[in-house]
Order: C-alpha cells, then structure tokens, then sequence
C-alpha cells in the first residue's frame, strides 16, 4: 500500500503548530548541494588524471576541487560553528559569517565560470574534462538563480546567516521561560492537601 505524504517544514516565526509547505528555494538549495558534492568530486578526478599525465594543470585544478568542496558544505561547517561556538559575538563566528558574507549566492559562480572555461578550452585529451566543465557552468547557474529566488523571497528573514543552521540551531529564550512555569504549577499542585 502506497501512501501519500506532503513535506511540512516547521515556520520559524510562528509557533510548533504551524506549519507551511517548503518553498521552491529549499528544493532548488537541496538540489544544489548534491550537485556541488558532485561536481566536487568529477573535477577532482579530472585533476588527478591531468595530473598522473604529468601536467601541472592537474594539481591547481585538484586544488581547484578542494575549494569547490569546501564551498560548498559551508551549511555542515556552519552548524559544526554553531554547535561548538554558542556565542555569536566570539572571534571564530564573527570570522566564519564574514567568510560566509563573502562566498554566498552567486558570488561563487565567480570563481565556477572561469574554472569552467579552463576545463572546457585545455581538456588534455579527457573528456571528463568537459563533464566538469558542464557540471561547474550548471552549478553556478544555480547558484545565481538560488540568489535571486532568495532576494524575491519576501519571507527570507536571516540574510547573513545558512538557513540551515538558523532552523536547526535556533533556540529561543522564551521557550525555556515555559519549562520553569511547568515546573511552578506541578510543585504547587503537588503542595495542596488532598481533601
């Protein structure tokens, strides 16, 4: 038996109650992720096969990858800063949202363009080399469309923080100012003679 099931993502705003279906962003985000990871990993191979041929292209185009990599699993390294650095007014989070300013959005299809014209002009005879390239022209352009798609979305309300890190890690104080009024009545309760 096959049943149907809607994603439901929890309104940050709003209470636990409420609940709204994901926009198109966070599709178009999760899609470009993947295909990040995965075009991380082809211009990796096409790197060190240049570079087993002996050319020097392939180490700067491996270190190419590891950038590449890097930015893209900048939401995991954003969670790990949020998970150890609970105050955001510290060095290292003050550092990490100034490196995140930096890269975000279609600042990356920057460095993703010319990488791919490299790729797609000097292939030393790979074709993979062209794969790559494709994969890194595509990425960027999602990388742009994502950027504008967020600047049109009217209730995106943390521009300079991951989106996936605020849904995550995002405690609020008046929801443990609750548990101490619990824990108020039930000893009050508990206190009242049974008749």
């Amino acid at each position: 038996m096959i049943t149907q099931t809607k994603d439901l993502v929890k309104d940050s705003i709003g209470d636990m109650s409420t609940y709204e279906r994901p926009s198109d962003v966070h599709h178009l985000s999760m899609m470009t992720r993947i295909i990040g990871v995965c075009t991380a990993i082809v211009v990796c191979g096409v790197g060190a096969d240049v570079a087993y041929h002996r050319h020097i292209m392939g180490l700067y185009v491996t270190a190419a990858s590891g950038i590449i990599f890097f930015l893209e699993v900048t939401w995991a390294i954003t969670l790990f800063v949020q998970l150890c650095v609970r105050n955001e007014d510290s060095l290292c989070s003050c550092c990490w949202f100034s490196v995140l300013a930096a890269t975000r959005g279609w600042r990356r299809a920057l460095f993703y363009l010319p990488l791919s014209c490299i790729l797609a002009w000097r292939p030393n005879k790979l074709w993979l080399s062209y794969v790559a390239a494709g994969l890194l022209t595509v990425l960027s352009l999602l990388h742009i469309a994502s950027s504008a798609l967020e600047r049109r979305d009217p209730c995106q309300s943390n521009i300079g923080t991951d989106s996936v890190g605020e849904s995550l890690l995002n405690s609020r104080q008046e929801n443990y100012d609750r548990f101490e009024e619990v824990l108020v009545s039930v000893s009050k309760i508990g206190n009242r003679k049974i008749p």
